[in-house]
C-alpha cells in the first residue's frame, strides 16, 4: 500500500501500529489451538498460520490508520480468530472483550474461504479455474473482502455501539452510501483503483448517467440481497452466492464506483480546511439527522456549500476535472 496515500501525522500513526506488531506476541492473551497472534492498535489477529495472521494483522493496521485519517477519531480494536477451533469459549472470548475488544469475530483463513467459495459455484466455474491458475488472486480477494467487510463493522460499533447484530452491508443504521463509503476508505489501493478506473468510463457513458446526489443519498445498494438476514450471534457473516442468486453484477459494480468517487470527492474537497469529513457526517446521521441537515449547519465548516443543488454543481465539476 503506497504510504503517499496519507498525510504525514497519519503516516507516523501508520508506522507506530506496525511497530506494535513486532511486538506482538507478549500482547495477545492466549487462547488455546490459535497459537499465533499479532497485536497492535487495531486489535488482535490470532491464527495457525503465521504467515497469514501476519499478513491481515498489517492489512488491518493498515485499516486502522486510514479510520483515523477519515474518521477524526482513534480506531476500535477487533479481535479477529481465524479458523478457530471449538474449544474457544465464553471465558476466552470474554478475556478478549476484557482486553480491550470490541468485538471477538471468527473469520476463515485463506484456505477456508477458498473452500466455501468453491462448495458454493458449480465446478467448471470460470472463477474457479482462474483462481485455480493463479493463487495470489485467491489470496489478494481474501486479503481484501476482509478488510471491507471488517471494515464495516467497526464503522458500525463506532457510530452504533449498541448495535446488537452486525453482518456487513444489511443491518447498519446508516444509509447504504455511508455505510459502503466507510469499508470502502479502509481497503487496499488496489481495489480502490478498479473502481476510480469504472467511474471515468462510467463517465464517458451516455446510456448509463450517473443518478444526483438527491437520488443517490437516498438509494439502496443494489448489491445487498432482500432480505438479508442478521447472523445468529452478534458478529459478522458471510454468505457465499451464486451469480444467478448475486442479481445484476453491472449495477451492483456501478453503484460501487459512484460510491467510491463520492467518497474521493468529500475527502479530497475537505481535507485542506478540516480532516475527518466521513467522521462528521456520521455523528449526525447517529444522531438521527440527515445528511442535508449535516450540509446546512456543518458543510460550510468544512469548505462545502450548504445547499444540496450547489453541492452538486461542485461534485459534477470534480467529476469533470477527473475524468481525464
Amino acid at each position: 500500500m503506497p504510504l503517499s496515500r496519507f498525510p504525514a501525522p497519519v503516516l507516523a500513526s501508520f508506522l507506530l501500529l506496525l511497530a506494535g506488531n513486532a511486538r506482538a506476541e507478549a500482547d495477545c492473551p492466549p487462547l488455546p489451538g490459535l497459537d499465533r497472534c499479532a497485536a497492535g492498535a487495531h486489535g488482535w489477529v490470532y491464527g495457525r498460520d503465521a504467515d497469514q495472521v501476519r499478513m491481515l494483522a498489517g492489512d488491518l493496521a493498515a485499516s486502522a490508520a486510514a479510520f483515523e485519517h477519515h474518521f477524526a477519531r482513534p480506531p476500535l480494536r477487533l479481535a479477529v480468530l481465524l479458523d478457530a477451533p471449538g474449544g474457544i469459549g465464553a471465558d476466552d472470548r470474554a478475556r478478549l472483550l476484557a482486553a480491550g475488544a470490541v468485538q471477538v469475530i471468527d473469520w476463515p483463513g485463506m484456505q477456508a474461504f477458498q473452500a466455501a467459495r468453491q462448495s458454493a459455484v458449480a465446478a467448471d466455474d470460470p472463477g474457479s479455474r482462474l483462481l485455480a491458475a493463479n493463487p495470489a488472486i485467491g489470496q489478494a480477494i481474501w486479503r481484501n473482502l476482509t478488510r471491507h467487510e471488517l471494515g464495516h463493522v467497526v464503522f458500525n460499533l463506532a457510530y452504533w455501539p449498541d448495535l446488537g447484530r452486525t453482518s456487513g452491508h444489511g443491518h447498519a443504521r446508516s444509509p447504504d452510501w455511508l455505510n459502503e463509503a466507510a469499508a470502502m476508505t479502509l481497503e487496499a489501493d488496489e481495489l480502490v483503483a478498479q473502481r476510480r478506473r469504472m467511474l471515468r468510463s462510467l463517465r464517458a457513458d451516455p446510456a448509463h448517467p450517473l443518478p444526483g446526489l438527491a437520488v443517490f443519498l437516498a438509494m439502496a445498494n443494489p448489491a445487498r440481497p432482500d432480505g438479508q438476514a442478521a447472523p445468529a450471534t452478534k458478529g459478522v457473516s458471510l454468505v457465499y452466492r451464486s451469480p444467478a442468486e448475486a442479481g445484476d453484477p453491472a449495477t451492483g459494480a456501478r453503484y460501487y464506483a459512484q460510491v467510491q468517487g463520492w467518497a474521493d470527492f468529500l475527502d479530497q474537497a475537505t481535507a485542506a480546511v478540516r480532516p475527518g469529513v466521513l467522521g462528521s457526517i456520521s455523528e449526525r446521521i447517529a444522531a438521527g439527522d440527515r445528511f442535508d441537515d449535516w450540509l446546512a449547519d456543518t458543510g460550510p465548516s468544512f469548505g462545502l456549500p450548504d445547499t444540496l443543488p450547489a453541492l452538486e454543481q461542485q461534485w459534477r465539476a470534480w467529476l469533470d476535472a477527473t475524468a481525464g
